[in-house]
Order: C-alpha cells, then sequence, then structure tokens
C-alpha cells in the first residue's frame, strides 16, 4: 500500500509540474528546446536509484542536506555532467546522490571571472534557467553550487597540497527561497536563478566572500554539483531555455 501510495504521488507531481510549465504570462515556459525539471521533497524518499530513466524528477530528502563542499556525503547533492542534452541519469538524491547532465559548456557563461578584484555579472550565450517552489506552504529550498578543483592551485593557489572543494558564497549567488501562502500569479511567480545555478562564486582568501566566478564546466573545474537543502516539502520546478529562444 505504501508503494502505491508514492507511486501514486510521483504521477501527480509530474502531472501537475508539466501542466504548470506551460505558457500563460507567469514568466518561464518550457518552449522548444527547453527543459523541465521537478525536485521533490520527501519525508521517506521512494526506493530505486531510478537508473537511466531519463524522467524529469528527483527526488531529495527533507532536511538531510550536508556540508555542501563534502562530495563524500552525497545525500542531497544533485551531481552536474556536461552532455548532447538534458538528461536525468539517476533521479534518488537521497541514496549516493542524483546525476544531471546538462548540454552546455563552459563557454556558456560570456564573463565569468573577475575584474579590478571584483567578480563579474555573468552573461549567459547557450542556456539560462528559472525556478519557482510550489508545494506546502512554509517549504523552503537553499541551492548551493559546489564545484572541486580539477588538480591542485587551478583555482586557489595555496599551501594545500591537494585539490580543494568550493562552493558559491556572498549574497545572490545563493538561491534560497520559501514556499509562501498565495494564489493566482503571486504563487505562479518565476525568478531568473541562472547565476545561482549555472556559476559558483568562490571564496579564495578566506574572508567568506566571493573572489571569483567559474561557470559549469570551466576546466579549472574537476566536478560540479548542486547541495539540495530543502525544509519542509517544497516541490521546485526548474525551467531550462535557450538563451536564443527570447523568453
Amino acid at each position: 500500500m505504501e508503494k502505491r501510495r508514492i507511486i501514486a504521488t510521483l504521477v501527480a507531481i509530474l502531472a501537475m509540474g508539466s501542466a504548470s510549465a506551460e505558457p500563460g504570462g507567469n514568466g518561464a515556459s518550457v518552449g522548444k528546446g527547453g527543459f523541465l525539471l521537478n525536485v521533490n521533497t520527501f519525508e521517506q524518499c521512494p526506493g530505486g536509484e531510478f537508473l537511466d530513466s531519463n524522467r524529469h524528477q528527483i527526488a531529495v530528502q527533507n532536511g538531510a542536506a550536508g556540508n555542501g563542499a563534502d562530495k563524500t556525503f552525497k545525500i542531497n547533492k544533485i551531481f552536474l555532467k556536461p552532455g548532447e542534452d538534458f538528461w536525468v541519469q539517476d533521479g534518488n538524491a537521497c541514496d549516493d546522490g542524483a546525476y544531471f547532465y546538462l548540454p552546455i559548456t563552459a563557454d556558456n557563461c560570456s564573463n565569468c571571472g573577475i575584474a579590478e578584484g571584483e567578480p563579474l555579472e555573468p552573461t549567459f550565450t547557450q542556456y539560462e534557467v528559472r525556478a519557482r517552489v510550489l508545494g506546502q506552504p512554509g517549504g523552503s529550498v537553499t541551492v548551493t553550487s559546489c564545484v572541486e578543483e580539477a588538480a591542485d592551485d587551478t583555482i586557489v593557489v595555496d599551501d594545500n597540497t591537494d585539490t580543494e572543494t568550493f562552493c558559491s558564497v556572498g549574497e545572490g549567488n545563493i538561491w534560497v527561497q520559501t514556499r509562501t501562502v498565495g494564489s493566482g500569479k503571486e504563487q505562479n511567480k518565476w525568478e531568473n536563478v541562472s547565476t545561482q545555478l549555472l556559476t559558483v562564486c568562490v571564496d579564495t582568501d578566506g574572508d567568506m566572500a566571493c573572489d571569483d566566478r567559474l561557470g559549469l564546466f570551466d576546466p579549472d573545474g574537476e566536478g560540479y554539483w548542486w547541495n539540495w537543502d530543502a525544509q519542509g516539502r517544497p516541490h521546485v520546478q526548474l525551467v531550462f531555455y535557450p538563451v536564443q529562444s527570447g523568453i
């Protein structure tokens, strides 16, 4: 019975997700070349690895996220890979992390980096992403983008001889949102989260301020992931859309 209930819940969520991402003046639409991804929070995650399922859904667990920079703690981490198309290879982040492929390159962020000691405002050339939080009122989500150095000192030059991991820091570089009570356009509002989800803004000198920005899949990084901290039962919808679509 419990297994059937979980399956029914997943089917209902997916149906709601596909319908609610249609164009309608709410600030996002899937459109041609776009991709809708649902990230759903569970108290008790459904079983199975969801391997090679190509579903548009990833499951995360309520309150289970750990230290974002600790790559060995994989629960509620969504590992990101470059690919020819959007593809959820493993949709269960409740065990050993989920795996999500995106058809972008490091050139997606055309002006990542720093100028005069300050990180530049990123401009995107291939894909952008918008997000909204549905689900039970009061549910919240904090999503932090992280990166592992490709080799020692490729991101930060220091006395540490090991490769290091870094997560975004600083205002406007981490996506934080709460599902508030609302109706109509208020609850259907989308926001552009491309800066927070498609770049990593790292602290290079230990002062907890952003000093440099890398776009996803910059060769200075060997691995990229999102640390997905969900509290309550937020249902997050992400819509990735081509920049040239004009959406």
